[in-house]
């Protein structure tokens, strides 16, 4: 991800690690709490890492919200400049 803003840039990144990090921590949890078949084992680790799942996706919701900023402002400016050839 990258964005112009560089402090907001490194913010999402950390915050997109850390997400990750989540869903790592709740899959594994999740495998290792139950003394299941495999079975059982993925479908909890999976229900465990759900909560990990929707803050990525927060993030990334956020990340393409700033993202959509940025084009409108490059945009926005060159219609300005357009505006003030004719």
């Amino acid at each position: 991800m990258y964005l112009k803003d560089n402090y907001i840039n490194i913010i999402l990144n950390i915050l997109l690690g850390a997400a990750w990090a989540a869903v790592l921590y709740g899959f594994f949890s999740g495998f290792n709490s139950l003394d299941a078949n495999i079975f059982i084992k993925l479908i909890n680790a999976l229900i465990y890492s759900m909560f990990g799942l929707f803050l990525v996706l927060l993030v990334e919701v956020v990340y393409r919200f700033f993202k959509n900023h940025e084009i409108l402002k490059k945009q926005l400016e060159i219609l300005e400049e357009l505006q003030k050839v004719d």
